[in-house]
């Protein structure tokens, strides 16, 4: 347990995870980067992108795995618009 609170711990710490902790929309060069990090630190992810229609924006689903029971998901938009699943805005 002290392991899995040790690698929260340093993840959260990164500047780039605290930009996305903050951040709707993303550029793809720092979601590159995040994987870069996530995947140089051994760190377990999945990735799931949504190209987006004239309806909803694309995006992508981070998700994080610091231990068997606890996930860090981020969703970010690529562009202004709707994210999937979620009612429009008017």
């Amino acid at each position: 347990m002290h392991s899995s609170k040790r690698t929260l711990e340093s993840i959260l710490a990164l500047d780039i995870i605290k930009t996305l902790i903050r951040a709707n929309t993303i550029e793809i060069s720092r979601l590159n980067t995040t994987i870069a990090l996530l995947i140089k630190a051994g760190v377990p992810f999945d990735l799931e992108f949504s190209p987006g229609t004239q309806r909803t924006a694309s995006s992508a689903q981070l998700t994080i795995f610091i231990n068997p029971t606890t996930t860090l998901g981020f969703t970010f938009q690529f562009q202004e618009g709707t994210l999937p699943g979620l009612p429009e805005m008017r």
